[in-house]
């Protein structure tokens, strides 16, 4: 099973790093290219900006596993990434996110990704319950929308994801759902209803709901 690293970046003001034709769009994909040259590496990444906040930058890759990420980081890590400072003011996390059925949807010309925050020590069972809530939102029939739903979802791994908002220090359990769209608010309606469900659970203490126009790079 694929395994998801996600991480967030902030991203040094004034600076285009998605822009091909400035220095500083050469740094992330000339690091992304160094990763994914070495032996051991992911199999992909795909990043971009935040449109609601082009100051954050968001980065997926596809390891077969969690000790892979780890190996790799130890054995690769540091000389790997050591530009990101050249772009990037900070690391918010970098953790990992159990995707189901794949991250396809992160392909998609515009990507609606919505994180909900949920206690560190959340129950299975409680996890199932909304899992099974949101299966049945991204089913449902949208009459606004044109076709079928590219979607995501999953559980991160870890249970300290940094809540975004929160602003104490909070961190929880987080469950993920991507939504591709071929044109930007192509599924809004159902990404507003699944946004509000997410919320309104009993157990959610936030919710982070955003746009991506991604980049991507593949393995040779």
């Amino acid at each position: 099973m694929t395994i998801t690293e996600v991480g967030c970046m902030g991203v040094k003001p004034g600076l285009r790093i998605t822009d091909p034709n400035t220095p500083e769009g050469a740094v992330l994909p000339g690091i992304w290219k160094t990763v994914l040259s070495q032996p051991g590496g992911p199999q992909n990444v795909i990043w971009g900006l935040e449109k609601e906040d082009p100051s954050k930058v968001w980065a997926f890759f596809d390891w077969d596993s969690v000790q892979q990420h780890e190996v790799f980081a130890k054995k690769y890590g540091v000389e790997a990434v050591k530009d990101i400072p050249k772009v990037c003011t900070h690391g918010e996390f970098t953790k990992h996110v159990a995707l189901m059925p794949s991250n396809q949807a992160l392909r998609s010309p515009s990507t609606r990704i919505i994180v909900g925050y949920f206690p560190s020590d959340i129950s299975l069972g409680d996890k199932e319950a909304i899992t099974q809530q949101v299966q049945g939102v991204l089913t449902e029939r949208d009459d606004n929308s044109s076709g079928s739903i590219c979607y995501s979802y999953g559980w991160g791994l870890e249970t300290d994801y940094p809540v975004r908002g929160a602003g104490d220090g909070t961190t929880g359990s987080v469950f993920m759902v991507l939504i591709g769209e071929e044109t930007e608010g192509e599924h809004k309606t159902a990404a507003s209803r699944l946004a509000h469900a997410i919320r309104d659970m009993a157990n959610s203490i936030g919710l982070h709901d955003f746009t991506l126009q991604t980049l991507q790079h593949e393995r040779e």
